[in-house]
């Protein structure tokens, strides 16, 4: 090649080729690749990112509506949640290719800030007023032990209204009037990082709260007349933890899970239209069955040593369950003490418990006791015999059965499993329990060790199956 001219423009472009790839080189590295769903966490805590990816899809397949979830460790330096939550949505071009539709949810960790950032098309739908209401409740609930069911709850709720636009605007759910921060503290202020808080704390954040009305809300000798009674709270939106016609248990159970009176009366709604309701009530336990096709659970009753029935809301959620796509409840457990309820009420479910023999409950301890006694007692078995996984697994069960505090007997049950890891009835309690707080891969890894050791139980194999495919995500769905 002797052309001195064809020489200069190949150089040329050969440079100009060499420039453009570069050049494209570049822009990949500070342009993030647009992922499918917009999630990141980029906090220490991950336990609940299937929990949220599988939120955030079915959120968009009921609603059209993109929602991006971002879970920040903090503000970038010299920002407000406003501007980085601005920043963040121009930047992921959120909604763009849903017909202009999208929500930016924002959070950040070390300020404990919630942002919502809602595209153009929906803010009529979404008005400010609104969007800070919610950032305001998620001051509170993002400290309580409950904050991955508030963001998947907000998600769910959000993408319903803004797909009936005509359900009213007071679907949102704001702080309860009777929680603050000094509730949730366990005495040791609301940002104390790595505190633990105990049994002790709760009832005494339940005791520090100002006396409830309970002149119309006492425990009665009629099983009816208490149910009438909680019902009634529950259409006035009445979460208040000191309610006198629950049980300790409950009473802490409801600091542990706060719940806002939006949140109440839509529990209410629901038993409205499952009305009527049957009382089935013998020796100490009984329940208010609703009749099916509406979704939800049983209220359990509990009766005291002197006659009196109070509402026992932990054992609606650990005797009873009722799947996310489903209508009607399912017993938990075949050794449930209450399965002879489902049978005279004919449940159509009464027949199908869903662990079977797999897992069991325990005895109904008599009521009423004292919770901190029973706790403490067993906390000094531990330490006298702390290789005892038997004490561990008790132990568990008074938190999960008894108040439904699932953080503290994951604790426990962890412990016991640690201890006896062949023991498949811890397993089976760890499985449900990490369901239940939204930890998915750690429930997937329970149900494969369990599948692992009953190759030839086709129910669990099949369980194991589909689990596994309901969140097997597509590659490139999330970015990764």
């Amino acid at each position: 090649m002797n052309n001195p001219k064809l020489k200069g423009t190949l150089f040329i472009i050969l440079s100009l080729t060499v420039i453009l790839l570069v050049w494209s080189s570049v822009v990949k590295l500070h342009s993030p690749q647009r992922p499918k769903y917009i999630f990141l966490n980029e906090t220490d805590n991950h336990n609940h990112d299937l929990a949220f990816k599988s939120s955030l899809k079915l959120a968009e397949k009921r609603s059209g509506i993109e929602n991006a979830l971002i879970l920040l460790k903090r503000l970038p330096p010299d920002s407000t949640i406003e501007k980085t939550a601005e920043s963040l949505f121009q930047r992921w071009q959120i909604g763009r290719s849903r017909s202009g539709r999208g929500i930016l949810y924002l959070y950040s960790e070390e300020e404990n800030l919630f942002k919502i950032e809602v595209s153009y098309l929906l803010e009529g739908l979404f008005p400010d007023a609104i969007c800070h209401r919610l950032e305001e409740a998620a001051r509170t609930y993002m400290l309580s032990e409950i904050s991955q069911d508030f963001i998947s709850e907000l998600l769910i709720t959000m993408n319903l209204h803004g797909f009936d636009s005509t359900i009213p605007s007071d679907f949102t759910f704001s702080r309860p009037n009777w929680l603050n921060g000094e509730y949730l503290s366990g005495g040791a202020g609301v940002r104390s990082k790595g505190y633990r808080r105990t049994f002790n704390d709760y009832l005494a954040a339940v005791r520090r709260l100002p006396a409830a009305a309970g002149g119309s809300f006492e425990p009665s000798r009629a099983p009816l007349e208490t149910v009438q009674r909680y019902l009634k709270s529950l259409e006035l939106g009445l979460g208040d933890p000191q309610l006198p016609l629950l049980t300790q248990g409950s009473q802490v159970f409801r600091i542990i899970v706060p719940r806002n009176g939006e949140q109440q009366r839509r529990v209410f709604n629901y038993y409205q239209k499952a009305m009527p309701f049957t009382i089935y009530a013998r020796d100490s336990l009984g329940a208010a069955i609703f009749k099916p096709g509406v979704p939800n659970l049983p209220i359990v009753l509990r009766r005291s040593s002197d006659g009196l029935w109070y509402i026992d809301e932990p054992k609606s959620w650990t005797y009873f369950h009722r799947f996310e796509d489903g209508i009607d409840f399912y017993p938990n457990y075949d050794d449930m003490p209450l399965r002879w309820a489902l049978d005279q009420a004919v449940h159509p479910n009464r027949n199908f418990p869903i662990y079977q023999r797999r897992a069991s409950t325990p005895e109904v301890i008599p009521y009423p006791f004292s919770l901190s006694d029973t706790i403490h007692q067993l906390e000094v078995k531990i330490q006298k015999d702390p290789d005892n996984d038997q004490l561990q697994a008790q132990l568990g069960e008074v938190y999960l059965f008894e108040i439904n505090w699932i953080s503290r007997s994951i604790e426990m049950f962890e412990k016991a499993a640690q201890l006896a890891p062949q023991n498949l009835s811890y397993r089976w309690r760890l499985f449900d329990l990490y369901i239940n707080n939204s930890e998915v891969e750690k429930a997937l890894g329970e149900l494969k060790f369990i599948s692992e050791k009953l190759p030839n139980d086709a129910h669990v194999q099949e369980w194991f199956k589909l689990l596994n495919s309901y969140y097997d995500f597509k590659p490139g769905e999330f970015g990764e």
